[in-house]
Formats: C-alpha cells, sequence, structure tokens
C-alpha cells in the first residue's frame, strides 16, 4: 500500500529523441541490479518503438567497481538489440543530481527533444523531482516494477527489497530537499 501511494503516475512520451536511464546499482563489475536491468529493459521497448532516439545511460563509478555504472549498463542494452551509436554514456555522475545535471546537459546540446525518464517506479519521485528542479519543464517519463536485489558495496541494503528501496527513496527525498537538489 505505501510504495503505491509512493509510486508516481508515468507520463509517457509522444515522440523521445533521447530515453535517460539514470544506474539504480549494480550487482557486481558486469551485473546491473534488477531495479536498473528493470529500467534498461524498459528504454530499450521504448527505443523499439521510437529507433531514432538515443539513450543516454548514467552513472559513473559510484559503487568503487572499477568500473563505471553507465559502461554496465550500455553493454546490458546493447545485448538487448540497441546499436551502440544508439547509447550514450554519462559516467561522470556519482548521485541523481549529477545524474540529471549531466544528462540535461548532454540533451541540450545535442538538440535532443522531450526526453524521457526512464526509472525504477520507486525511484521515478525523486528524479523527477530533480529534474523539474534544474529546470528540465519539456520532461516525459516512464517508470519500470521491479523487485530488490542486493546490490554491490555500500549499495547493498539500499536496493536488497522493495521495502529497502521505498524506505531509501523516502530518506533520499528529504537529504535531497535539505540539500536544495528538489
Amino acid at each position: 500500500m505505501m510504495m503505491r501511494f509512493w509510486s508516481l503516475s508515468d507520463n509517457p512520451p509522444s515522440h523521445p529523441s533521447c530515453l535517460v536511464v539514470p544506474s539504480y546499482a549494480l550487482k557486481d563489475r558486469s551485473t546491473p541490479t534488477r531495479p536498473t536491468r528493470a529500467a534498461l529493459e524498459l528504454a530499450a521497448g521504448w527505443w523499439r518503438r521510437f529507433q531514432d532516439a538515443v539513450i543516454i545511460v548514467s552513472t559513473g563509478d559510484n559503487q568503487r567497481l572499477g568500473v563505471t555504472n553507465a559502461s554496465v549498463m550500455a553493454g546490458y542494452v546493447a545485448r538487448l538489440g540497441v546499436p551502440r551509436d544508439h547509447i550514450v554514456q554519462e559516467d561522470r555522475s556519482r548521485n541523481t543530481y549529477e545524474n540529471l545535471v549531466f544528462c540535461r546537459e548532454i540533451a541540450t546540446s545535442a538538440g535532443y527533444r522531450e526526453p524521457t525518464l526512464v526509472t525504477h517506479d520507486l525511484y521515478t519521485r525523486r528524479a523527477v523531482a530533480v529534474a523539474r528542479k534544474i529546470g528540465w519543464s519539456d520532461l516525459s517519463w516512464v517508470s519500470a516494477f521491479s523487485r530488490g536485489e542486493p546490490a554491490a558495496g555500500y549499495k547493498y541494503y539500499q536496493t536488497y527489497s522493495r521495502l529497502t528501496i521505498g524506505c531509501y527513496e523516502m530518506a533520499a527525498m528529504i537529504y535531497s530537499k535539505i540539500r536544495g537538489w528538489i
């Protein structure tokens, strides 16, 4: 019940030219967690409908695994059939605020229209709030449902289950408000 309250209804795009997928976490150096895989699979599905779009996968090495989340995500989405020339890696960010700032820079400089956030459903509320705060007014979003799965390192409990993801997201929303990100 709490999770339904926290989820934000989708605001799907009409014809996106870029799909922005921030990483939720990696399970290990080569595997995204279930929440991240679900978002990537949803993005690949939208790309199949709009094959002129690019998918921007986003997050640096914020888990200290020696590999960026973006590179692991790019490999995963390529295995789903998205051509490499339709995948853009944003690999500098360490948190949601930086994910969206850097992705917005990429989208703006490339002239992409109707950017679409593709996120885990429990993360969407915070991601959309941050995107709006940094000025992304023409934003659309779609959400993927997924069970949790333990991630590598300090993110182990953050992604452990839907309950831990939900609790983490509520705390992260408060932290983001304190930081001025939303």
